[in-house]
């Protein structure tokens, strides 16, 4: 019984799981501030880029000048 408590007080897997535990939990925590602080302004500019290449592909202008306008105005997929 002994020498079972002499092992497990000398075991150091414990403390190196627990310190694992805490940098996963900061990451995790990075990440969601990450995603909150720039979720929506990356939204919007893929949303744009979609926007674009659709009326691209319809050939909807002639002269090839797209303006942001056209696609900030209008209600876009990405919001469905």
């Amino acid at each position: 019984m002994i020498g079972t408590i002499k092992r497990f007080w000398n075991d150091e897997s414990g403390p190196e799981l627990v310190e694992w535990a805490v940098v996963t939990i900061i990451l995790l925590v990075a990440a969601v501030v990450l995603y909150v602080a720039v979720g929506k302004a990356l939204g919007g500019v893929i949303c744009a880029v979609h926007c674009w290449l659709a009326k691209v592909k319809q050939g909807s202008t002639l002269e090839g000048n797209i303006t942001r306008s056209e696609c900030d105005d209008k209600e876009n997929d990405c919001d469905k």
